[in-house]
């Protein structure tokens, strides 16, 4: 069947402005089902799955999601197009990086995440997909990072503490973003600056914006840098050097512990930009890019 082009909330779109495409196989009349796999518009495989109907779309069956290096990134059963059944994320090496179950479409029972060094990151319950009762969260020594009570009759309450263990003092934010030297303008005039149109590129009067996935570490350096949606050879890789010499951030943070995030950003070419003009692309800030999870990517 043809590509069907999807934009950054899986919808339906032209394909200039799509970042993934879906393909669907001709049905198993055995099986009654219809083989799906999701593609970024580079080529690597995102998610592999089944579908009893494609009008309208019903999830069937397993649906696995993958890392771009092509190892498992997540899996869960679908049941009539709401997940069901046993969730498990893996980091790209293989070793498992959360596990919990779903009914109904919804987060229930206890759930679990892992540091890369396997130590528990965090640990709690949810209840008809809401989390509830005590929330426990640790630092990669396994030193406790956070408490948070849920469902008191007073309200929420939370306690953070420091990889001494002494309790923290200071604002509590349960998600902080990384952060770039200087902030977010600083970080939009280095994409500008270190932005040189390719000669190739220019000549053939190609314009457009090179979209580039990146994910800042627990340390706050720049890797797994990958063009999702490319312009052209040369303007493609201008964009990946670019956002791979981005310096190093202050890495971002869930629950006072430090978290790798992924982001998509644009990086614009066009003719009349120039280091001699002194003319620079207008620059986007980057977007946090989806998780391969069901509550996020549906």
């Amino acid at each position: 069947m043809p590509a069907i082009y999807l934009n950054d909330q899986n919808v339906e779109a032209v394909p200039d402005s799509a970042t993934h495409y879906r393909l669907i196989d001709h049905k198993n009349e055995l099986l009654g089902t219809y083989a799906m796999r999701e593609y970024s518009l580079s080529g690597t495989l995102l998610l592999r799955g089944t579908l009893s109907s494609i009008d309208p779309l019903i999830r069937s069956g397993v649906l696995t999601w993958y890392h771009p290096n092509g190892s498992k990134a997540a899996q869960v059963h679908y049941r009539s197009d709401e997940a069901d059944g046993i969730y498990v994320a893996w980091y790209e090496d293989g070793r498992v990086s959360q596990r919990g179950e779903y009914a109904q479409g919804q987060r229930v029972g206890s759930w679990i995440s892992v540091h890369r060094n396997g130590q528990k990151r965090s640990k709690g319950t949810y209840t008809m997909g809401q989390p509830t009762g005590e929330w426990r969260y640790y630092y990669d020594t396994g030193q406790l990072s956070a408490i948070e009570l849920l469902s008191r009759e007073k309200g929420p309450a939370l306690a953070f503490f420091n990889e001494d263990a002494s309790p923290y003092v200071g604002r509590l934010r349960k998600r902080q973003l990384p952060q770039f030297p200087g902030g977010e303008e600083a970080l939009l005039n280095f994409v500008a600056h270190n932005t040189i149109y390719p000669k190739n590129t220019r000549r053939k009067g190609i314009t457009g914006k090179v979209y580039v996935r990146y994910t800042v570490g627990e340390d706050g350096r720049v890797g797994q840098v990958a063009v999702v949606r490319g312009l052209a050879p040369e303007a493609d890789q201008e964009a990946r050097r670019v956002v791979a010499s981005l310096p190093v951030f202050e890495p971002g943070r869930e629950y006072n512990v430090p978290t790798a995030m992924t982001f998509t950003v644009p990086i614009h070419f066009a003719p009349n930009f120039s280091l001699l003009s002194g003319i620079r692309p207008p620059q986007v800030p980057p977007t946090e890019a989806q998780a391969a999870n069901p509550d996020e990517l549906y």
